[in-house]
Parts: structure tokens; C-alpha cells; sequence
């Protein structure tokens, strides 16, 4: 998810949407896409970065097809945490000046702000996450996780061994973080304590993923298996450079490693390898459907869907030759969203006709969000939060 730092110029701000050409190459665009939807119902739209605990990054929802800005709007530093969605539709965005933000998603405006003290995180995208009760487990930029009611009183916190990544949970009664030291820990949300903390490698940029029973997380070079007891079961690096995304957790338990090297990864749930394919390098996190496609975007400006299970490539869709950092998000139809590092948010259908093309004006690091009405909600390094419809 850590990305390293380019300096690049900023964009000046587009409108709406622009008409661009067609994607520029759409390979094995006659593959069936699977007859069951992309994503799984969870608790609101967008609970948790990436939508859910597996990390599918697709809704049950429509996305938006025209590409019309609903609003823009400010924060007081670099968006590049993802937003997340709460119960009643309010939008949880965060900023790099450590405030998150309870937002209304008719108008971008603040319902509540609430600053942790903490200031940071760089390019990195963490999102918070929203429990089935409707509280926020809000991932801070410093070592502490802050969990806030929807009215944001702050309810009660946790100090963890370094900064979190991404909290996941699959039920909301415990809540597993990673962090930037190496760590991976549990939390009980009912009894408001730590469970147990495990060290997974010296560096760690990726968010768990997790079923419920086993968690997996990326550090260093590799992937790590830890079950629900805080017991690490395996370890795998293909030694193929180091990784700065979080695993993918496919329906048939298959797990994802991508690095900065030049091939993808996967491992089954005994740690044995599955497969591995070439592909450029990513510092895009992958979005594994419920229907077993893993979508990975990379350097080259390409979006590739792979069968989770075995590793064949289904779709590739590439518009221009901008480096993707973000992660792609789907909606219910197979409607693929992504952005880049050029500040351009792309919509495009699933045979790969460029639906919209809006440029928000600077590179976008954070991962999007599908709202349950039809908007794409993207954070960019320039502080803007936008809703796409």
C-alpha cells in the first residue's frame, strides 16, 4: 500500500466528465465474466478498505456511469487514507493531518470532525473501519487506534507496537490491524482490549486480510499465515523483491502476494504455492471477487483480472500508460473504477468502454469507495475529497 515517493507536478482541476478514446488495449475481452456478482452484503455500503475482510473491493450497488462531479471538497492535507461508509450512508475520510472527517454525502459537507494529534502517514493508504454497531475504528497516523460513536465522542482507544494499517473484522466482535512495525494484532471489541500481538517481519505497508479463522498480511519480501490464536502458521517470500500492498484472500482461500518485482503470487491455505504468472510491478493492493477474479493494477497502466484459483489471466484493460497506485473497485455489473497517478479517475464498463474520465487534479494514492447510491468517493494528494456520479 506504501508507495514510494515521486515528485511530480500538479494537475490543474478538470469539471466533469471528459470524453476520452477507447481503451487502448483489451485483451481476452471475450472471456464470460462470472454469472455471480463481484461482491458480498456486509453491514453498510463500504465498511472497510477495500469493502470487506477479504479485501474484494466490489459492491452489491451500481457505480456510476456519466462521470458527474456531485461535489469537491478540501481536507486539510494529502487524502491518500481511503474513505470508508457508514450505517446511514455518512462518509468517513481521513487526512494525512490526522483529522477524520464524518461527512454528508448528498452535500461533502462536515457533519463532525474529530483530530487525533497524530500527523502523517505519507503516501500511504489506511482506512478505517465502521463496526456493525455503527462505531469507527479510526486508524490514525500514529500508534494508537481510536474507536469513536457515530456522533464522534470518542468511545475508547488502543496503543499498538507502531502505526495501523488497515483494520479488518469479520463479524465485529474482534478486530485484527496490522502495523508499520511488523505486527499483527487482535482486538476484543467487547471487553475493549488487545488481545495478542505477534511480530510477522521488520516492515509491513500491507492491511490484513482475513476469514475469520486464519489472518494474512504482508511484510518485508513475503506473506504470513497467523490463526486466531496469534499463532504464526507459515511464512512465504519468493524473494522477488520487497512488497508494499496487502495480500488478497480469494473464496476458495487462495492467497495473493504481489511485490515490486516482476511476477504475481499465490499460495493456498497450507502454504504451499498455487501458482505464479508475470506481470509489471504494482503498488496497487489486490481487489479478489467473490466470484474468484483478482484484479491487480500496475506501473504500466494496465488493470489485470486473474483467476484467483489458477492464475490464468481473464480480462486486462488499459486506457493509458499512467502508473496505478490506487486499487481498482467494482460494482455489482463488473463495472471497473480506477485512478492514477496523472489525478484521473477512469469508469469503464466490462467489455472496456471508457464510461467517464475525471481529473481531480493530482495523483490519487487512497482507495476508492462505492457508495450504496451510485457514487464514487476518491481522495487525492492534493487534499480533495470527490464524489463521482
Amino acid at each position: 500500500m506504501r508507495k514510494l515517493l515521486l515528485a511530480m507536478a500538479l494537475l490543474l482541476v478538470g469539471g466533469c466528465a471528459a470524453p476520452v478514446a477507447a481503451p487502448v488495449a483489451t485483451v481476452s475481452s471475450s472471456t464470460a465474466l462470472p454469472s455471480s456478482g463481484p461482491g458480498v452484503l456486509t453491514w453498510s455500503a463500504w465498511p472497510a478498505a477495500l469493502h470487506d475482510a477479504r479485501h474484494s473491493g466490489s459492491s452489491t450497488s451500481d457505480g456510476p456511469v456519466s462521470g458527474t462531479v456531485r461535489w469537491r471538497r478540501n481536507l486539510e492535507g494529502a487524502v491518500t487514507p481511503g474513505p470508508v461508509i457508514g450505517l446511514d450512508g455518512t462518509i468517513y475520510a481521513s487526512s494525512s493531518a490526522g483529522v477524520l472527517h464524518a461527512i454528508d454525502p448528498a452535500t461533502g459537507e462536515d457533519r463532525w470532525t474529530y483530530d487525533s494529534g497524530y500527523t502523517g502517514g505519507g503516501d500511504l493508504s489506511v482506512s478505517s473501519l465502521v463496526l456493525p454497531s455503527g462505531d469507527i475504528v479510526f486508524a490514525t497516523p500514529g500508534p494508537r487506534l481510536l474507536v469513536l460513536s457515530p456522533a464522534g465522542q470518542l468511545l475508547w482507544s488502543v496503543v499498538l507496537p507502531g502505526t495501523p494499517t488497515s483494520p479488518a473484522t469479520v463479524d465485529g466482535k474482534v478486530v485484527y490491524v496490522g502495523d508499520l512495525a511488523g505486527h499483527v494484532s487482535a482486538i476484543d471489541v467487547g471487553s475493549r482490549r488487545l488481545l495478542w500481538t505477534v511480530s510477522v517481519g521488520q516492515t509491513s505497508y500491507g492491511s490484513v486480510v482475513t476469514d475469520g479463522s486464519r489472518i494474512y498480511t504482508t511484510a518485508d519480501a513475503g506473506v504470513t499465515a497467523v490463526d486466531a490464536s496469534g499463532a504464526v502458521r507459515w511464512h512465504r517470500d519468493p524473494h522477488d523483491d520487497i512488497t508494499e500492498v496487502s495480500a488478497g484472500l480469494g473464496p476458495d482461500g487462495t492467497v495473493l502476494l504481489g511485490t515490486n518485482g516482476s511476477r504475481e503470487w499465490a499460495y493456498h491455505p497450507d502454504g504451499s504455492q498455487a501458482w505464479s504468472v508475470p506481470r509489471f510491478i504494482t503498488y496497487s493492493s489486490p481487489a479478489v471477487t467473490a466470484s474468484g477474479l483478482a484484479y491487480v493494477g500496475d506501473h504500466g497502466g494496465t488493470v489485470t483480472a486473474f483467476d484467483v484459483t489458477t492464475g490464468k489471466v481473464a480480462r486486462s484493460y488499459k486506457v493509458d500508460g499512467q502508473e496505478i497506485w490506487s486499487s481498482t473497485v467494482l460494482d455489482r455489473s463488473y463495472r471497473l473504477y480506477y485512478a492514477n497517478q496523472a489525478g484521473h479517475v477512469f469508469g469503464l464498463s466490462p467489455d472496456g468502454h471508457v464510461l467517464f474520465d475525471v481529473n481531480v487534479g493530482a495523483p490519487v494514492d487512497s482507495y476508492p469507495a462505492l457508495s450504496a447510491d451510485g457514487h464514487l468517493i476518491v481522495g487525492s494528494r492534493n487534499g480533495v475529497l470527490t464524489s463521482i456520479g
